[in-house]
């Protein structure tokens, strides 16, 4: 039986920049909450119209000029980062596996959620599907209510799906990917020949999931600063927690800004190794995007990385610790555990890397075709296959089994 939820009524919203600089909305009778924090602040006029114009546009790019009748898409719109990135190559990916698929709600027979639970609210179709994850090793508590509205749960990794069992929870896999048209493989040349800067890079830089401190750390640690080699952190954050300045940091640059993916993809081709010591993803697209280029990789193998970790194609850095996760949205309450990678143990990776650099430039060329097998073109047709099932069940009788409350997205 397929839950139909009933929603009271619906509270005004409100728009606030966080502390990456991206715009998100609130209840309106939280917003005083929100703007205590730090970093917190409402969103301009301006700023509002622009994401206006973004959604209406991107919409407009998906949406063709077909009515659909099978799947409705219910997502975030707009922004080049998680599912607001992902939600386009996705949506593009099965329209041309020609799957009847669309973000206007026309009351198609298949409601497909991709992002956090509590939109599930919104949706008013017959057959549900939520398609999302977690990045720490317990879910929030209140989220299983709003998952078993669903009639299939699925996530990105194996990973992931034990976090998800570990609720109650039971969830089909299906890997997440990158887009291969534009992040494609570039030979890297011996810059112990040409002698120029062997370049690290890194991003999200300044998100401590990301595994920013762990890197700034590791780097300094390996290196001297009149060595050869350059690091660069790549970070979408406007303004910078602390500065780096060249006087202390001659051989770090910080890069700022929103990069469109044929932009990110030149970076990545410009890069000799890719630092992802993540201390927590449900997937981690990052990593593939950038050995997708040639790139070699010091990832951990853990939480969604371990999905498709192999050795033979990237540089292992070791799990220390773990310290609880810290999400903004979910605070005070127990959200499990993530990782902290050694620093120690990073550092020596990345020397060896640098020492190593035909070794690290095969390893990058190899990787390059092994992860040909997670694009989201492989991502579509698993869920291709999904929708195909799901499209078969009869439609099920309407009956309301929980009434659950509205929640910000």
């Amino acid at each position: 039986m397929t839950a139909t939820l009933t929603i009271n009524r619906f509270k005004p919203m409100e728009y606030i920049v966080n502390p990456s600089g991206r715009i998100v909305s609130v209840q309106d009778d939280h917003i005083d909450e929100w703007l205590t924090r730090p970093d917190f602040r409402k969103a301009t006029q301006e700023e509002i119209s622009k994401l206006n114009k973004e959604r209406a546009r991107t919409i407009h790019e998906i949406n063709n000029s077909q009515q659909s009748n099978l799947v409705y898409m219910a997502t975030v719109s707009g922004g080049n980062d998680g599912y607001g990135m992902s939600s386009r190559h996705i949506m593009n990916a099965l329209k041309d596996l020609k799957v009847d698929i669309s973000t206007v709600n026309q009351d198609q027979k298949i409601g497909f959620l991709y992002h956090n639970p509590y939109s599930i609210m919104r949706m008013n179709n017959p057959i549900k599907v939520i398609y999302t994850m977690f990045e720490s090793d317990k879910i929030p508590a209140d989220w299983k209510e709003y998952l078993d509205c669903a009639d299939r749960v699925i996530v990105p990794s194996k990973w992931c799906a034990n976090v998800f069992a570990s609720s109650g929870v039971k969830a089909d896999v299906v890997p997440l990917g990158y887009n291969d048209e534009v992040f494609t493989y570039r030979e890297r040349e011996d810059k112990r020949e040409t002698r120029k800067d062997f370049i690290f890079l890194h991003y999200n830089a300044y998100n401590i999931r990301k595994g920013f401190p762990e890197v700034l750390k590791a780097f300094c640690k390996a290196f001297e600063k009149d060595e050869p080699v350059k690091m660069i952190f790549k970070t979408t954050v406007k303004m910078l927690p602390f500065p780096l300045p060249k006087s202390e940091y001659p051989n770090i640059e910080v890069m700022q800004g929103e990069y469109p993916e044929d932009k990110l993809a030149a970076l990545c081709s410009m890069a000799d190794c890719f630092v992802y010591p993540s201390r927590g993803e449900g997937f981690g697209i990052t990593p593939l995007e950038a050995m997708a280029t040639g790139a070699s990789a010091i990832v951990p193998n853990a939480h969604g990385i371990s999905e498709y970790f192999d050795d033979r194609y990237m540089y292992e850095v070791k799990v220390k610790e773990t310290c609880p996760a810290l999400y903004s949205k979910y605070k005070g309450q127990d959200v499990g555990k993530m990782v902290v990678c050694d620093v120690d143990h990073l550092a020596a990776q990345m020397r060896w890397v640098y020492e190593h650099q035909e070794e690290a430039r095969q390893k990058g060329q190899e990787a390059s075709e092994y992860v040909k097998k997670y694009t989201y073109k492989n991502t579509a047709q698993k869920l291709k296959t999904i929708i195909e099932e799901l499209d078969q069940l009869p439609i099920p009788d309407h009956k309301v089994r929980n009434i659950l409350p509205l929640k910000e997205v």
